[in-house]
C-alpha cells in the first residue's frame, strides 16, 4: 500500500475529468444510473404491528436459506413519512464475530444490485466476510421488495421478452414498443404489490437502515459499507441522518447528481477502457491464453459467432484479474471460442439463466424480479420517455465505444445483468428521490473508495461523490475490477482501520495492484 497527499488526488481527478467531461458536456441536462441486476430469493410478505417488534429485542434464529447465518426481523412502515400507516417485515441476517475478545462492534453491509439481499451478501462465502468477522458482527438485510422483505409481485404475462442487444440505436417505432410493453409490466406490479411498489427508492431504504441501526446499536452511530447500488443507500442515509454516521465506506459509486443515461454513458467508456487494458495485458503477459493474438480481432470474430459474448465479457471484466472469473478466465474462454469450443460460454449462460429463477418459483414473484429493479431505479432517477433527448447520447456511445454501446441501449437489466438508459422507458411517475447534488455538510466519518478502472461504476462517479462530501477520505485502488473491497487486500485493510477509527486513515490512500 502507498499513501499520498491530496496532490496525488488532484492530479488523478483533473486527468480523469478532462478525459470524460468533454464527452459528457452534451448530457448535463440528463439524469442518473443503475447497475447490474441481481438475483433474488423471494417469499410471501408478512405484516405485523410495528410498535411491538421495534420495541422488543431482535429474535435471532438460523436462516432457512443461508447456511451459517442467523436471521431476525423488524417491522417498518411502507412510507417513513406515515409511521402509523401500512407496515411490512424487513428481514435481517448476521454472522457473528469469530473472536469475541477482538470484537469491535457491528458492521452493516448495505446490499447492492438493486436486488441483492442476505443470500447474496452472506451466502457467497467470500473471503472478505471471513476477514470482517475477525473484528465485527456482520449484519445485512433483504431490502424492501427483495428476498423475504415483502417481495414485489408482477404479472407473469406482462414481462416483455428479452431482446438481443444491438449495435445500433432503436428506431422510434422500436422505442415506442419498448415504452408500451414496459408500461404494461409496471402497471401490473403496482396492482399486485400495492403501495410498496411506490416506495422503493434509496431514501425509503435509508429510512429502513435507520430502523436497523436503532434495533442493533441504538446508542451508537452507524458503521457501514455500501458498495455499488448500496453506495446510493449510504449516500441517502448520510443526507438524511448525518449525525448518526459513525464510519461509512462508499465503494463502486452511484453518482446521484447525474441522470441514468449519463451514468450509463460513463459505464460504456469504462468498459471500453477495461477492454483496452485487457488487450494490452494479453499482449505483454505470456500466460494469457490470447498472447500473441489480435485480441480485438478475436473478440469481434466470436461476437459474430455468438452475440451473447458481447454480454458475458463486459460482465466478467467486473472481476478484474481474478484468475477464476476475471481476465485469465476471459482469455481462456475467448481462445476456446475461437476454436469453436463453446463449453465455457454455455456454462456461464446456463448459470446466469438458473440464477434468474426457475419454473418452480411463484410466477408472480419471478416476474416481480423485473419490476423490483425498475421500481428502485425509476424512483431514484425518473422515467426516460423522450426518444429525441436520448438519441444524441446513443450516437456518442456508438462513436466512442461501438463494441459496447449495447450497454447503453439495453432495456432488459435482469436478463442481461447490466443497466441501460431504457430501463425506465415506460415508467409514468416522477421520481420520488430525484437526482441532485448531495445535500450534506463537512463529514470526516465517510470514506469514498473506488478501483481506478472499474467497468461497472465509473471512477468519475467516485470523484464526483467525493467532492460532494467535504472532508471525506478517498481511497483509490490503482487496479481493475468492480468495488475495491473485493479487488484489493490493501483496500480492505484500510477500510477496517477506518471502521475502527475514521481518524486513523489518511485523507488519501492509494493501493496498488497485488496481482
Amino acid at each position: 500500500m502507498l499513501r499520498r497527499t491530496s496532490a496525488y488526488l488532484d492530479l488523478v481527478s483533473s486527468s480523469c475529468l478532462r478525459s470524460t467531461e468533454a464527452n459528457l458536456s452534451l448530457f448535463a441536462i440528463l439524469r442518473v444510473s443503475v447497475f447490474a441486476a441481481a438475483l433474488l430469493a423471494l417469499a410471501a410478505p408478512v405484516a405485523v404491528a410495528a410498535e411491538k417488534v421495534a420495541a422488543g429485542k431482535l429474535q435471532w434464529a438460523p436462516c432457512p436459506d443461508v447456511k451459517g447465518a442467523q436471521c431476525a426481523g423488524i417491522v417498518v412502515p411502507v412510507d417513513a413519512e406515515k409511521p402509523k400507516g401500512p407496515t411490512f417485515r424487513l428481514r435481517l441476517g448476521r454472522v457473528t464475530a469469530t473472536d469475541p475478545a477482538r470484537r469491535k462492534g457491528v458492521l452493516v453491509i448495505l446490499p447492492g444490485g438493486p436486488g441483492v439481499g442476505i443470500q447474496g451478501e452472506l451466502g457467497s462465502g467470500h473471503s472478505q466476510t471471513a476477514r470482517l468477522r475477525q473484528v465485527f458482527d456482520v449484519v445485512t438485510f433483504d431490502p424492501r421488495g427483495i428476498g423475504r422483505s415483502s417481495p414485489i409481485r408482477c404479472a407473469p404475462n406482462a414481462v416483455p421478452k428479452a431482446p438481443a442487444p444491438s449495435s445500433t440505436p432503436p428506431t422510434r417505432a422500436q422505442f415506442n414498443a419498448i415504452m408500451s410493453r414496459n408500461a404494461v409490466l409496471f402497471r401490473s406490479c403496482f396492482q399486485l404489490s400495492g403501495a410498496l411498489m411506490g416506495h422503493l427508492s434509496a431514501i425509503d431504504t435509508a429510512a429502513d437502515v435507520e430502523q436497523i441501526r436503532r434495533a442493533l446499536t441504538p446508542n451508537e452511530g452507524l458503521r457501514a459499507y455500501g458498495g455499488s447500488y448500496g453506495s446510493l443507500y449510504g449516500e441517502m442515509y448520510l443526507e438524511r441522518y448525518p449525525t448518526h454516521v459513525k464510519a461509512l465506506v462508499l465503494d463502486g459509486l452511484v453518482d446521484h447528481s447525474i441522470n441514468q443515461p449519463t451514468d450509463v454513458f460513463r459505464t460504456v467508456l469504462a468498459v471500453n477502457d477495461s477492454f483496452r487494458r485487457f488487450s494490452a495485458w494479453c499482449t505483454s503477459t505470456a500466460p494469457c491464453a490470447l498472447h500473441g493474438k489480435n485480441v480485438a480481432g478475436v473478440f469481434d470474430d466470436i461476437v459474430r459467432k455468438a452475440p451473447v459474448t458481447r454480454i458475458a465479457v463486459p460482465q466478467m471484466f467486473a472481476a478484474g484479474k481474478n484468475p477464476d472469473v476475471g481476465w485469465p478466465a476471459i482469455a481462456k474462454m475467448m481462445a476456446e471460442m475461437s476454436r469453436g469450443d463453446m463449453t465455457t460460454l454455455n456454462a456461464l449462460t446456463k448459470a446466469a439463466s438458473a440464477g434468474r429463477g426457475s419454473a418452480a418459483e411463484d410466477p408472480q414473484l419471478l416476474a416481480g424480479k423485473n419490476g423490483l429493479y425498475a421500481g428502485v431505479v425509476c424512483a431514484d432517477f425518473g422515467p426516460e420517455n423522450n426518444y429525441d433527448a436520448l438519441m444524441p447520447m446513443g450516437k456518442s456511445a456508438m462513436r466512442e465505444a461501438p463494441r459496447f454501446a449495447w450497454k447503453y441501449w439495453d432495456w432488459t437489466p435482469l436478463a442481461h445483468s447490466t443497466s441501460g438508459a431504457l430501463d425506465c422507458t415506460g415508467w409514468s411517475r416522477p421520481p420520488t428521490n430525484p437526482p441532485r447534488t448531495l445535500r450534506v455538510g463537512r463529514h470526516t466519518n465517510v470514506m469514498v473508495a473506488s478501483s481506478r478502472y472499474d467497468p461497472a461504476t465509473s471512477f468519475t462517479n467516485a470523484l464526483s461523490v467525493h467532492h460532494q462530501i467535504p472532508g471525506s477520505a478517498f481511497l483509490i485502488f490503482e487496479g481493475d475490477g468492480h468495488q475495491s473491497f473485493f479487488q484489493s487486500n490493501c483496500a480492505l485493510e484500510a477500510m477496517i482501520r477506518f471502521w475502527k477509527d475514521p481518524h486513523a486513515v489518511d485523507s488519501t490512500t492509494v493501493c496498488h495492484s497485488e496481482r
